[in-house]
């Protein structure tokens, strides 16, 4: 199955939205309804839908072309939701239904600050964080990273492994554990 990336929807230079729409429609309309709780009506959802496809648009040439176009698209959902309930001043959490305990949500707030901090080290990797990303998240192979950017292997190992060691630093400086 072929990989859901934004290169996918761009035709003669020009993103297809109405593509965009037919397939995340109902995927966005799922997050809102999930993170409002019957708070918000469907106008108000569908406004959110729209909010999110203007942002997609809007900032197609600052998005990565080989990225997973899901994650991002849910990342954008969740703030428009977020910042829609704030201005409607409706307390709303975040946290899953599953966190039963005290240890749980403990657990969960760690996990997502680690999230944080490593989502800020790879935006400070420049260009390179197309490497970091390819190969993380993307599964691909050295090899192929190198041949799709014009790089050697080698190359390819050595920048993932910096890239690695410097998360790492900065996760052990903030007093987490990497790999725990």
């Amino acid at each position: 199955m072929e990989q859901d990336i934004l290169n996918n929807y761009i035709i003669n230079d020009s993103l297809q939205l109405e593509k965009i729409v037919k397939n995340y429609s109902g995927y966005i309309y799922m997050i809102v309804k999930n993170m409002t709780n019957n708070v918000l009506n469907d106008e108000d959802i569908e406004e959110i839908i729209s909010d999110v496809l203007l942002v997609v648009w809007k900032n197609k040439d600052q998005i990565e072309w080989f990225a997973p176009l899901k994650p991002y698209i849910a990342g954008v959902t969740k703030n428009i939701t977020r910042n829609v309930l704030r201005k409607l001043k409706v307390n709303y959490e975040v946290i899953d239904e599953d966190l039963k305990s005290n240890e749980d949500v403990n657990e969960y707030i760690e996990q997502k600050e680690e999230l944080d901090i490593i989502e800020k080290e790879i935006n400070s990797f420049g260009k390179d964080s197309k490497i970091f990303i390819m190969f993380y998240y993307n599964g691909m192979k050295a090899k192929d990273i190198g041949t799709k950017l014009g790089m050697t292997e080698s190359n390819v190992n050595v920048k993932l492994h910096r890239m690695k060691d410097k998360i790492k630093k900065s996760l052990k400086k903030r007093g987490y554990n990497y790999g725990k």
